[in-house]
């Protein structure tokens, strides 16, 4: 039987792994001592919570019958806030033009948004275009010291556009303030969120915990891990390309997080239907989020998340340029029947449904 290694048990490695296992003799390799990686639920003060919020959000069909096969969904419409300190006021994001006439400069705004009616935004790189889309003013509220922080960089212009997480077209709102409008878009009933499709996706595997990979020998046709040697016909990808080929071509540039939880004693913060805040000025954190809005949980008490970027740890991958070309010289030197999917292994800012679709679309690559 072709034997298949999948690296990283996340949800594009489980996703990967499930799909293949009822035809091959599969092996996943994890390096923690369980599965989900970033969308794993963990618990404080028995309330639920994600190393950040991780609501699944798509139009595509394919995929929601996938996780909801293993899942129940509980639907509902998220909206979020940005605060603008300058503004001394939150305003809804994706921006919302009639939020527009309650900020301090609006005859300015409404004047730059005038100037650019019927151009086509410019995408050499980030900082252009939603200059191009939404003028100075705009951007500056929203979207410049935020992206800097975010992606822990000293100029936008140092970001390419990725039209999969822009508003392509769209930058500003008129109708529909839902943040991924009309996509089906929810989160697990159940009280553990994802873990049982972890769980259950990995059933039919071989799986090795505890197993962080140092490397990819090449020529040996072999993994080296801490818990040993492993070989396979086909190896799945979905860790960082770079310390899995020695660091060739130098590191991938990431941003990292640290999260920290925060209970409150209140029964909720944010008001009903808002989810999550983003900080959009100099403040050292990017986001805070109230959990229970996302996992229903019912409580006396709220828990909060906040995010604060960090120079360690691969939660975000920095699409520059110099970047960009370098994941594409590792991507020239993976061997065959290598195959790289999800955030990581295609260093792309991907959320749950999309690594979902990568793992389907190789699967049937392969069968």
């Amino acid at each position: 039987m072709v034997k298949i290694l999948v690296l990283g048990a996340g949800f594009a490695g489980c996703s990967a792994a499930f799909l293949l296992s009822k035809r091959y003799d599969v092996t996943v390799l994890e390096c923690c001592g369980f599965p989900g990686g970033g969308c794993r639920t963990y618990f404080y003060g028995g309330h639920p919570y994600t190393l950040g919020p991780r609501i699944f959000f798509t139009k595509d069909d394919e995929v929601i019958k996938f996780l909801t096969d293993f899942l129940d969904i509980r639907q509902f419409y998220n909206k979020t806030w940005s605060y603008v300190a300058e503004d001394k006021d939150f305003y809804f994001y994706p921006i919302y033009k009639s939020d527009i006439l309650r900020m301090p400069d609006h005859e300015s705004i409404l004047s730059q948004l005038d100037e650019r009616k019927g151009r086509t935004p410019r995408v050499s790189d980030f900082e252009t275009y939603w200059l191009d889309a939404i003028g100075p003013n705009l951007y500056s509220k929203f979207v410049n010291n935020y992206s800097k922080k975010m992606w822990g960089i000293e100029s936008n212009k140092n970001l390419t556009v990725n039209f999969d997480w822009v508003n392509k077209g769209n930058p500003i709102r008129e109708d529909d303030i839902r943040l991924y409008g009309d996509m089906f878009q929810g989160y697990p009933v159940n009280w553990d969120g994802y873990n049982s499709f972890f769980d259950k996706s990995l059933k039919d595997c071989k799986v090795v915990f505890d197993c962080k990979v140092e490397f990819y020998d090449v020529e040996e046709k072999t993994l080296r891990t801490k818990r040993g040697d492993f070989k396979a016909d086909i190896v799945i990808n979905t860790i960082s390309v770079d310390s899995l080929f020695n660091h060739t071509y130098g590191p991938l540039k990431y941003s990292g997080r640290k999260f920290l939880k925060i209970v409150l004693p209140s029964k909720q913060v944010l008001p009903d239907d808002i989810v999550w805040i983003h900080y959009a000025g100099d403040e050292p954190f990017t986001r805070i989020t109230e959990f229970k809005k996302i996992t229903n949980h019912q409580s006396k008490d709220t828990l909060l998340g906040l995010e604060l970027p960090t120079f360690d740890g691969q939660h975000y991958p920095v699409r520059s340029v110099v970047e960009e070309y370098r994941f594409k010289k590792y991507q020239g030197i993976f061997p065959q029947n290598f195959y790289s999917i999800g955030r990581l292994g295609s260093f792309s800012y991907k959320g749950i449904p999309d690594v979902i679709r990568d793992a389907i679309d190789l699967a049937k690559k392969i069968i």
